[in-house]
């Protein structure tokens, strides 16, 4: 599979919120990090339980993606997150996010992924 189309089909499980098929294109060692929150998660199981989680914080969240840098076997996408976070008094908060997704592709498999984005300007949208 070329590099483009596995970004393809991570963003097209992401659109439809499939955690366990974004974690299948991960090698079986595979991680991703949360550089804001300085947190990440290694296999394809905590992958996919990380990802159930987000689904469910964010229901109808959605990227548009702005670019495909491609150097080697790294490749930077911009993306513009939308969604809808539903706060403990169940007042729906918007959400609009600017990022960028960095991946490393071994073997036609995501090797890792690095996400980034602006954690205060998260914070402030939740209320």
């Amino acid at each position: 599979m070329s590099q483009r189309a596995l970004i393809d089909r991570f963003y097209a499980a992401y659109a439809v919120r499939d955690a366990a098929a974004a974690s299948r294109l991960y090698h079986p060692d595979g991680w991703h990090e949360e550089v804001a929150m300085a947190k990440s998660r290694e296999g394809r199981d905590a992958l996919a339980k990380g990802l159930d989680g987000f689904f469910r914080m964010l229901p109808d969240v959605a990227w548009e993606r702005r670019g495909y840098i491609r150097a080697g076997d790294q490749i930077a996408v911009p993306y513009h997150m939308t969604g809808t976070f539903i706060a403990a008094d169940g007042t729906p908060r918007p959400i609009a996010l600017d990022g960028l997704h960095l991946f490393e592709i071994r073997d036609g498999l995501l090797a890792s992924t690095k996400d980034m984005w602006d954690l205060d300007l998260f914070k402030a949208q939740m209320g």
